[in-house]
C-alpha cells in the first residue's frame, strides 16, 4: 500500500539534498571565479615582468632603429578588426617599405666629397732637357695628359703671435707750444679674454673640441701636450667658463626671439653634477631644451636645471604664447598660455618596444604591430610630402590639405582600432599600456596635428639636437659644479643654432668671438647682426651647398 508519509519525506530528504548541492556548486563557481580572477591578475603580472625583461634586453642588445625592412604596411586585412569598422573606410592597402641609403655615383661620386675643398693643380711636366728621345734624339710632344686626386693633410701646428706696441710722443712743438707732451700708442689685436694668453682661435677650437666632439680635457691636455703646449685642465676649463660667460648676452638675445616664436618644442635629459664635497649628487639633475619647431632660422636652447619641476619650463617660456608640442610629461601642464600638443614617436615607441624583440611571424600576429603600422602609415606620408612638396613656398598650405585628405582616415582607423582592442587587453601588460598611452593621446595629438601644416608629427628634431649633449656626456660623463652645467648649456645653445643654420660651427665661433672682442657694450641691434640666423654673416661661415654635378 502506497505509504504518503514515507513519499513526503523522501521528497523532503531530495529537496534537501539538492539544496545542499546547489549551495556546494554556488560556492565552487565562487572559488572558481575567484581563481581565475587570481589567474588573470598572475597572468597580468607575467605579462608584465616578460615585458620588462625583454625591454632591458632590447635596451642593451637591440637596435636604436624603430624600422623594419620587409613588409611592415600589409597587415590591414584581419577580418575580425576590420568588420567592427566602418565598412564606408578604404581599407590601407598594403605597401613595402624599403630603406636604402643614399650613395653617390660611380662617375660623380668623388668629385662631389672634394667639390668644397681647397684646390691646388700641380703640372708634372718634362723640362727642355728632358724631351729628347732616347731612340732618335728627336724632341718630343705632349699628347695628352691624365689626372689623379689625392687628398692631403697639413698638422695642426700651434704658434705664438707676440705684439709688440709702440708708443710714440711728439717732443718738440707740442711741448714747446703747449707745454704737454702729446703722445700715442700703436694697438695689439682685442681678444676676448684680455688677461689670458688665450687667442679667440684656440677659445674656439678648445670648445669645439669638447662640446662638437666630445672630448674632454684631460684628453685635450694630452692632445695640446703633444702639439707642444702643456695646458693643465684647470686653465682649458677656466678659458670655457669665462667664455660662456661673455656668450651670456648672445644666449639672452635668443631667448628672447625664442618666445616670439609661436612653435616651440621641449625635451629633457638629465645631467650627473658633483656636489661641493666632489662627491656625486644623489639626486637627479636635468638639462632642458627648447628649439623652435619649423625649421625656418631654427633656435635651439639648453638650460640646466637642478629638478624636472613644471616650474622650470614655466619660467623660461615665461611671455611664449603659441603651441608647445612635448613627449607628454606632465610636468609642461604647469606651463601658462600655451596649448599643448603631443608626438606621435612615442605611441609609436610604446608599440614598437613590445614587437621589436619578437620573431618575425609572431611579430605579423601582435596586436601592438598593428598599432604600429598605424602610426608608419601616417609617417609615410609626412615623408612623401617632404619628397615632392618640401621646396615649395607654400608648402606648409599643401601639407595641411594633404593631411586633412591622407591622415585623417588614418587617424580615425586608428582611434577605432584602440577602442576596439582596449577593452579585451590585459591592464597591467606592455600592450595594455601602449593602449591606454595611445588612447590618452591620440585625440588631443589629431586635433592640432590637422590644424596647422607647419606644425611637426613629432619632437624628433628636439631630440636629435638633444642627441649631442648625450653623446658628449658619455664622454666627459658630469659637471664639476653648477657653473660648469650652466657654461655648457650657454655653449651647447650657440654651437646647435648654428649646426641647426647650417653654419661652419668652429669658424663662426672664431667669428663670434671676434665680434664681442672688438665691441664695446654692444647692443641688441649690432648683436642681431652676428645671430646664427642672420642673412648678413659672411659666406665663407655657411655650410656649401652640395655641388650637383654637370650631366
Amino acid at each position: 500500500m502506497y505509504n504518503l508519509n514515507e513519499n513526503f519525506q523522501l521528497d523532503e530528504k531530495v529537496k534537501m539534498l539538492i539544496s545542499d548541492m546547489e549551495k556546494e556548486l554556488k560556492s565552487k563557481d565562487t572559488e572558481l571565479e575567484s581563481k581565475e580572477q587570481e589567474i588573470d591578475k598572475l597572468k597580468n603580472e607575467v605579462e608584465y615582468l616578460k615585458s620588462i625583461i625583454l625591454n632591458k634586453n632590447k635596451k642593451i642588445f637591440g637596435k636604436s632603429s624603430e624600422k623594419f625592412e620587409y613588409n611592415q604596411l600589409s597587415i590591414f586585412n584581419e577580418a575580425e578588426v576590420e568588420a567592427t569598422c566602418d565598412p564606408g573606410k578604404a581599407e590601407l592597402e598594403q605597401e613595402e617599405i624599403k630603406y636604402t641609403r643614399n650613395k653617390p655615383s660611380k662617375k660623380n661620386g668623388k668629385k662631389d666629397t672634394l667639390a668644397n675643398l681647397k684646390r691646388v693643380v700641380i703640372h708634372h711636366k718634362l723640362e727642355d732637357g728632358e724631351k729628347d728621345c732616347g731612340n732618335c734624339s728627336g724632341e718630343m710632344e705632349c699628347i695628352g695628359t691624365s689626372s689623379k686626386e689625392i687628398v692631403k693633410y697639413k698638422p695642426a701646428e700651434l704658434t705664438v703671435e707676440e705684439h709688440i706696441t709702440y708708443t710714440y710722443a711728439c717732443k718738440e712743438k707740442c711741448e714747446d707750444n703747449q707745454g704737454k707732451i702729446n703722445i700715442i700708442s700703436t694697438k695689439a689685436p682685442n681678444t676676448l679674454l684680455h688677461k689670458s694668453m688665450a687667442s679667440n682661435e684656440i677659445l674656439s677650437h678648445v670648445i669645439a673640441l669638447k662640446y662638437i666632439y666630445a672630448l674632454p680635457l684631460h684628453r685635450q691636455e694630452s692632445y695640446f701636450k703633444m702639439l707642444g703646449l702643456p695646458l693643465s685642465r684647470q686653465t682649458l676649463s677656466n678659458w670655457i667658463i669665462a667664455t660662456a660667460n661673455e656668450f651670456k648676452i648672445v644666449y639672452e638675445i635668443m631667448k628672447e626671439e625664442l618666445v616670439k616664436r609661436n612653435y616651440v618644442q621641449a625635451d629633457e635629459t638629465t645631467l650627473k653634477v658633483l656636489e661641493k664635497s666632489g662627491g656625486e649628487s644623489r639626486s637627479k639633475h636635468y638639462m632642458w631644451l627648447y628649439k623652435t619647431g619649423t625649421d625656418i632660422d631654427p633656435i635651439i636652447l639648453y638650460e640646466y636645471q637642478k629638478t624636472r619641476s613644471g616650474s622650470n619650463p614655466k619660467n623660461f617660456l615665461h611671455g611664449f604664447k603659441g603651441i608647445l608640442q612635448t613627449d607628454g610629461y606632465q610636468g609642461y601642464n604647469a606651463v601658462l598660455d600655451v596649448y599643448l600638443y603631443f608626438c606621435l614617436s612615442h605611441i609609436r615607441r610604446k608599440f614598437y618596444e613590445i614587437i621589436e624583440p619578437l620573431s618575425e611571424e609572431a611579430r605579423k600576429e601582435s596586436i601592438a604591430y598593428k598599432g604600429f603600422i598605424y602610426c608608419e602609415k601616417l609617417y609615410e606620408i609626412e615623408k612623401s610630402l617632404r619628397k615632392n612638396y618640401k621646396e615649395k613656398n607654400d608648402y606648409f598650405e599643401i601639407r595641411y590639405k594633404e593631411r586633412l585628405e591622407k591622415s585623417a582616415p588614418v587617424i580615425d582607423e586608428f582611434i577605432n582600432f584602440i577602442s576596439i582592442n582596449l577593452p579585451n587587453t590585459l591592464g597591467g601588460s606592455a600592450l595594455g599600456k601602449a593602449l591606454v598611452y595611445a588612447q590618452n593621446h591620440i585625440g588631443s595629438f589629431k586635433e592640432t596635428f590637422l590644424k596647422d601644416g607647419s606644425l611637426e608629427i613629432d619632437t624628433n628634431a628636439a631630440e636629435r639636437a638633444i642627441k649631442y649633449f648625450v653623446i658628449g656626456r658619455k664622454n666627459w660623463l658630469f659637471c664639476k659644479n653648477k657653473n660648469g652645467a650652466d657654461s655648457s648649456s650657454i655653449i651647447y645653445s650657440i654651437i646647435e643654432t648654428a649646426r641647426a643654420n647650417n653654419l661652419m660651427v668652429e669658424k663662426y665661433l672664431t667669428f663670434l668671438i671676434d665680434t664681442l672682442s672688438n665691441t664695446v657694450n654692444p647692443d641688441k641691434e649690432t648683436l642681431m647682426r652676428v645671430m646664427p640666423w642672420s642673412k648678413i654673416l659672411p659666406d665663407d661661415l655657411r655650410i656649401p651647398k652640395k655641388v650637383i654635378p654637370a650631366s
